[in-house]
């Protein structure tokens, strides 16, 4: 994300769900989900404030006491969702990166320890659910104030987040920022899932720019909202619903910068692991400059026969 420029529009906290639709796989299908996340300094950066976290939700139980012997007290099941993290700092020094990691900090012991997860969803589960997600959005940013008004060294930072909660079929997305998530669907077309908080994508919304003009623009560098900054973030959550097949990508903009969606489209389709995914986007952007930190965070759905 450049640091040249900074613009966070005074609005109302408008935290919106937005539903987006698919062909409904049933739930009932197996898959095994892979992982990768790598990020790189780039080229033209003297520090990396990019961060990611990949993590498992299990079942688990611990035996506090049995006359039944086990050979561990720590009992784990099938692992029943995934939770992918990126998050892109801003800040001099290396106040961005400390915003960047506390905010991944942050939300992720909200969500183990705060929150209430969603394994069998109920309507009434899913809306505490969501609630819950926008309200680990605010312990990271309230975290990330505090910090930047107590040191001097970090007056000013701020960062992205962009959390995804897969639990098969379901797909939850918060966003903050402009970090994206894409869904390449069947292997057949790329959807960007979330919808970038820039000043350039609030003119193209208003019909102040045309579709040219926004890629080009220098607003996209202006973000709208982010956690640490100036007022409370406008915490959106999407859903969906996945396919076997589908292949999930959350990235900062040190990826997309450089490519346009079919790039991205062409580069999920045509790599065989997300390590490899992961690899060859931080190498393309590289070699066009890499203007900014890169960070890809992949998930791959297979079904399982």
């Amino acid at each position: 994300m450049s640091l040249v420029r900074r613009f966070f529009a005074k609005k109302q906290n408008v935290k919106t769900v937005e539903v987006l639709q698919n062909d409904g796989e049933s739930q009932s299908t197996k898959v095994k989900i892979d992982c990768a996340g790598q990020t790189d300094i780039g080229k033209q950066r003297s520090s990396n404030q990019d961060h990611f976290l990949i993590a498992n939700l299990h079942k688990n139980m611990h035996v506090e006491n049995s006359s039944v012997p086990f050979d561990q007290p720590e009992l784990f099941g099938e692992t029943m969702g995934k939770l992918l993290f990126v998050a892109d700092g801003m800040g001099g020094a290396q106040a961005g990166e400390v915003a960047s990691q506390m905010a991944i900090q942050e939300m992720a012991t909200h969500l183990l320890n705060s929150m209430h997860w969603l394994f069998c969803p109920k309507q009434p589960e899913i809306e505490r659910f969501i609630e819950d997600l926008k309200a680990g959005a605010m312990r990271s940013h309230d975290a990330v104030c505090k910090d930047s008004e107590s040191d001097p060294t970090h007056r000013g930072m701020g960062t992205t987040l962009t959390v995804a909660y897969l639990f098969w079929p379901v797909l939850y997305v918060l966003h903050v920022g402009d970090s994206r998530c894409y869904i390449l669907r069947d292997q057949k077309w790329i959807q960007r899932l979330t919808k970038d908080q820039t000043l350039a994508q609030v003119l193209y919304d208003h019909g102040q720019l045309n579709e040219v003009e926004l890629k080009e623009s220098p607003y996209n560098n202006v973000l709208t909202s982010a956690i640490g900054i100036q007022g409370e973030p406008e915490a959106i959550v999407y859903k969906t619903r996945l396919n076997a097949g589908d292949r999930v990508l959350l990235c900062s903009d040190g990826v997309n910068v450089h490519m346009e969606d079919q790039e991205i489209e062409s580069i999920l389709n045509n790599r065989q692991s997300p390590s490899e995914v992961c690899e060859h986007l931080i190498n393309t952007a590289n070699d066009r400059g890499g203007q900014d930190n890169i960070t890809a965070v992949v998930a791959f759905t297979e079904p399982i026969e």
